[in-house]
């Protein structure tokens, strides 16, 4: 008999996350919709990331593959062609998830809806006063921008149909900033948007660590994306992959 294919994949950059993708592991083995796999796209950690996410192959079916460092963008491309599920669900490894019904929501809400690709409502991991206005802002803004032709998405969580992946040849590798944003407005055809009835969180540990610089090239990434015909392959910002600091017990 065939093995039937999991319904989603989950897929997952890493490079140097043993500190933090236990977190969301842990939080992915407790959803209550149970028929997907998870994809480790690995860029040659030297942590022990391959050891942590091992620790989960009695709780989740787990493939763990290897990638040269060449950032998120391949990671996940790479992830993808090794996942099997109609759905691939792209997330951060250092991302949370509380709602033990996430993935089923994401996924009825966005059958639901007839949409190519969708994202959640999110939050910010312990944030300050100062950093919860700004991913509150942050995410005010992208929701704006899913009535428009251009919609955006963060990386640190898109839901998208394998067909509409592969038709759009998945994250564009040229793009060092905003591949994410690139992805979601190639992609939608007018069928994307944010599910508010779940949620995930995001680390802030690269906002603390590069501070306003970080704030700027958000920024300058926005304006060189409106003005550039929404292409960045030319965008000369780009993205530190792999360096952060250990997470805070």
């Amino acid at each position: 008999m065939a093995h039937k294919s999991p319904k989603i994949s989950v897929v997952i950059p890493a490079y140097n996350e043993a500190s933090y993708i236990d977190r969301l592991l842990e939080a992915l083995s407790k959803q209550d919709f149970k028929d997907f796999e998870v994809i480790i796209s690995d860029a040659q950690s030297k942590d022990g990331t391959e050891e942590v996410v091992k620790s989960f192959n009695d709780r989740l079916a787990i493939k763990f593959i290897e990638s040269p460092p060449k950032g998120p963008s391949h990671g996940r491309n790479i992830g993808a062609k090794a996942s099997k599920g109609e759905w691939l669900l792209f997330l951060d490894a250092d991302d949370d998830i509380k709602d033990p019904a996430f993935i089923r929501i994401m996924l009825e809400e966005t059958e639901k809806n007839g949409w190519n690709s969708s994202s959640a409502k999110m939050y910010g991991i312990g944030p300050t006063l100062k950093e919860r206005i700004g991913v509150r802002i942050n995410y005010r803004y992208i929701k704006l921008l899913a009535k428009t032709k251009h919609p955006v998405a963060p990386g640190w969580c898109i839901f998208t149909k394998r067909l509409v992946f592969e038709k759009n040849k998945g994250f564009n590798e040229k793009i060092h900033f905003g591949e994410d944003y690139d992805y979601v407005s190639r992609s939608s055809s007018g069928k994307f948007g944010f599910i508010e009835k779940t949620s995930y969180l995001i680390d802030l540990r690269r906002v603390r660590g590069e501070g306003w610089k970080l704030t700027a090239k958000g920024v300058m990434n926005e304006i060189y994306r409106h003005s550039h015909g929404y292409n960045l392959e030319k965008n000369p910002i780009t993205y530190e992959f792999g360096k952060h600091q250990k997470r805070q017990p």
